[in-house]
């Protein structure tokens, strides 16, 4: 029974350290080389300064998609609004 102990100890406390995955986006950022990832992050702080809305926004997370998946990276813009906003598993 000692599985079973370690079970419900590891269901009744979380431990937020051992438990953190990379997300998605960082995963796709580190498989970049240097020069890519430093224009992912501009790009990043870009979609985070465009204060358009709708038609009127230039940089956007569909726009860095559709980059992104046009380089043979695939990725959905879910999930680099997860980790812009902060509510991917990064976090």
């Amino acid at each position: 029974m000692e599985q079973a102990k370690s079970l419900v100890a590891e269901l009744l406390s979380r431990d937020v350290d051992t438990n953190r995955i990379d997300c998605g986006f960082t995963r796709l950022r580190n498989q970049m080389d240097v020069e890519e990832a430093e224009a992912l992050d501009k790009a990043i702080e870009l979609i985070k300064i465009d204060n358009g809305s709708g038609k009127a926004k230039v940089y956007s997370c569909q726009w860095l998609t559709s980059v992104l998946n046009k380089h043979g990276y695939k990725i959905s813009s879910s999930t680099i609004s997860r980790h812009i906003s902060k509510r991917c598993s990064c976090e």
